[in-house]
């Protein structure tokens, strides 16, 4: 069976555009009842390398537009025509020079390659960091599913989300993702994230009190020809 070596490939000022649909919810529920807050954005992004050698680059990402189909707070909103550096590796392997991202769900754009060559069906693990610096960081267990059928460039990889790794029996199935990548230009064709989370936490100031909260996500990318 064939072997894959997968990197991104860098060029200076080469740009690639996004269009993302961000749905879903935030819930929180305690004492005093439940609230709910709808989530439902669509934008279009800009990715320019600014600067890049064979292993790294900086990529200025800029939130072209950001239209809300519900009644979101405009602090919780994307600023449109603002630009973010985002830092990465051949790998995926990515930060955000100014230590925020410019929209929820940042951080699923890239997807984590491992070292070494692989072969379909092959699994890896890689630990994901919020992009905003929010929430814990979870893990990816990535797959390597195989090649489009209609489209021999595209390769289609598949993950399962968790809170924690895989192998610990205490870690929790948060949802899945699917990235499909363009062997052409070595970068992400598109990718849908589906995630469901619930959690407790304490109410500041009054830690004997606990509030559930629960976050559905389903972030939708998909590139701009």
């Amino acid at each position: 069976m064939n072997k894959y070596l997968f990197r991104y490939g860098f060029v200076k000022g080469k740009e690639i555009r996004y269009n993302i649909l961000t749905t879903g919810s935030f819930k929180l529920s305690g004492p005093g009842g439940e609230t709910s807050t709808p989530i439902n954005i669509e934008m279009i992004i800009s990715q320019l390398i600014e600067d890049c050698d064979e292993n790294k680059a900086l990529i200025k990402v800029c939130i072209e537009k950001a239209v809300a189909e519900c009644d979101i707070p405009k602090e919780n909103m994307p600023e449109v025509g603002k630009s973010y550096i985002m830092e990465t590796d051949s790998l995926g392997n990515c930060k955000w020079v100014d230590g925020k991202a410019g929209w929820q769900g940042a951080e699923h754009s890239l997807m984590r390659f491992p070292e070494n060559e692989i072969e379909i069906g092959d699994t890896w693990v890689q630990m994901v960091e919020d992009a905003a610096g929010s929430a814990p960081p979870f893990y990816n267990r990535y797959r390597l599913n195989g090649r489009d059928r209609k489209n021999p460039d595209l390769i289609i990889f598949s993950s399962e989300i968790y809170s924690g790794h895989p192998d610990l029996r205490e870690s929790r199935n948060l949802g899945k993702s699917s990235f499909t990548f363009n062997l052409a230009d070595k970068w992400i064709q598109d990718s849908d994230v589906r995630i469901k989370h619930e959690y407790m936490f304490p109410v500041p100031q009054r830690p004997d009190i606990l509030l559930k909260g629960k976050t559905v996500l389903n972030v939708d990318m998909e590139r701009i020809l």
